[in-house]
């Protein structure tokens, strides 16, 4: 019988377990784009009934009121066990990746903790014990999904889009670059010789911009920097605020990268920035499904020939804004990457959950309860009891 589609009518329960950042921040973006905002929709839409709850304040009452459970991008001992847990109990667990967490390159800034064997054990584990995998990447779900696992594949969507309006031709144009610290590399090895030609080129003409990511060439530049942060939605509000003309996407060509979305074309799509991407995966996944945009080969003569042509032709900038608005943005809407989501569950045939009897809910509470403690314990360290005091005094 189909979980969804229950003979009492009941809304399915789907319940999302992720971890902060850091304590006390909200989801990371990759969670939140593959899964959280689309179960958010479809729980406001009246489609089902939806808990996003954070690892540390996890309870049993939460695994016990599930029955589909995505587990967001969990790495650590504590989650394995409650996977394991969900498992026994008879839920759905969907484990959701989004890059290749067992093969992250050691010049990567969380190299260091993904090449844990814990790590990498507690991953392999989770991934064993989950019944489908959900990713936005069909490399990683080729794989990752084994035997009788189901793949899921989930559009990150364009979140909060800015409204149509044309910009008007100024005497400069706005260049700009937005995306984590870990994306240095990629702007030092592609585009500095190209941004430096550029700015020797044109001068006051254009104005460049770094969000996140600082190259060691800005100052060289004279470009804005803005520090990343943590908080999507003021960082989709600061993107969006900046008016880019032209948003810059460099991507290495590189096996690892291959596994990650084009998010960046999202994004961009939704600050009604044009976008220039390398001409490798998985932006070529944007450029044979919308072909919006521009995409170069990882050579600074075809990037500076690319980016040159749009800076002086402002009429086809505009024409190229435009079709984003026209075409683009609600192929990746929210709403139509949950509906395309909830089509995917629809068809997995999830057997039904019964709920779990007195005597195995407590003693399913019985193994829940201390680890649940140890991992805040291994969460906060000496901090603990600080914690777990503020956290009863809110409940009074």
């Amino acid at each position: 019988m189909n979980l969804p589609f229950s003979e009492d009518h009941t809304k399915p329960h789907v319940l999302l377990i992720y971890r902060g950042k850091k304590p006390g921040l909200t989801m990371i973006p990759s969670v939140r784009l593959c899964g959280h905002c689309q179960m958010e929709y479809l729980d406001s839409a009246g489609i089902l009934e939806y808990r996003a709850i954070e690892a540390a304040s996890l309870s049993i009452e939460d695994l016990e009121w599930s029955q589909i459970v995505l587990l967001g991008r969990l790495d650590d001992w504590f989650s394995c066990q409650i996977a394991r847990l969900l498992r026994e109990s008879g839920r759905f667990v969907v484990y959701i990746i989004d890059d290749d967490l067992l093969n992250v390159p050691e010049e990567n800034s969380n190299a260091a903790h993904y090449s844990q064997s814990s790590v990498r054990s507690n991953i392999r584990n989770i991934l064993f014990l989950s019944c489908a995998i959900l990713s936005p990447s069909p490399l990683l779900l080729e794989k990752y999904a084994k035997d009788s696992q189901k793949k899921i594949l989930v559009e990150e969507p364009a979140v909060n889009p800015v409204a149509y309006s044309p910009l008007k031709a100024t005497k400069s144009v706005k260049l700009g670059f937005a995306g984590s610290i870990d994306r240095v590399q990629d702007l030092e090895s592609i585009l500095k010789e190209t941004l430096l030609a550029l700015k020797k080129r044109y001068g006051n003409r254009i104005e460049i911009c770094f969000f996140g990511a600082i190259p060691s060439f800005a100052r060289q530049l004279n470009a804005k920097c803005i520090a990343y942060c943590d908080d999507y939605d003021e960082y989709r509000r600061i993107l969006n605020n900046e008016k880019w003309d032209i948003g810059l996407a460099p991507m290495p060509d590189s096996a690892f990268h291959a596994c990650k979305h084009y998010n960046k074309f999202s994004e961009y799509a939704a600050a009604g920035t044009i976008g220039i991407f390398s001409d490798v995966l998985p932006y070529t996944y944007a450029k044979e499904k919308f072909g919006v945009g521009l995409w170069c080969r990882n050579d600074p003569q075809i990037w500076f020939q690319n980016i040159s042509r749009l800076i002086d032709d402002q009429p086809r900038r505009e024409r190229l804004r435009q079709a984003l608005f026209d075409r683009v943005l609600s192929e990746i809407s929210t709403e139509r990457s949950a509906m395309v989501l909830w089509e995917q569950f629809k068809r997995l045939q999830v057997r039904e959950c019964q709920a779990i009897k007195k005597m195995d809910f407590l003693f399913c509470k019985l193994k829940f309860v201390p680890r649940r403690i140890a991992y805040v314990i291994r969460l906060y360290g000496i901090r603990t009891p600080l914690v777990a005091w503020k956290k009863m005094v809110r409940r009074l």
